[in-house]
This record gives C-alpha cells, structure tokens and sequence, in this order.
C-alpha cells in the first residue's frame, strides 16, 4: 500500500494542518500568535488560501 506523498501530487502547499512547523509557518508569514493561526485552521479548515484570507479578515 502506497503512502501520501505531497511531492508527487502537488496537494501539500495547498493544505496546512495543525502541526507545529504548519503553524509556526503561518506565525511568520501573517505576523499572528500560535493561538490565532490554530484558530484560523481549525475554523477556515485545511486549504491554506482560506486560512490565509481567514487571517486577513481578523
């Protein structure tokens, strides 16, 4: 059985999870606590674009 393998789909910079490093990427890239870009994963899900515009609206 195959595993996932984000390089070879192409899906894995679309999606972002709660994983530490994800969240400290979000941190960096809108300037947000830990708290707020877990928060906006778990309300915007896992498509990084509606994180992205989740975070821009707060």
């Amino acid at each position: 059985m195959s595993q996932y393998n984000p390089k070879k789909n192409g899906r894995g910079r679309e999606l972002v999870s709660e994983q530490e490093h994800e969240a400290a990427y979000l941190m960096r890239t809108a300037t947000v606590t830990r708290q707020k870009a877990l928060e906006a994963i778990r309300e915007a899900g896992p498509n990084c674009e509606k994180v992205m515009a989740y975070l821009g609206k707060k």
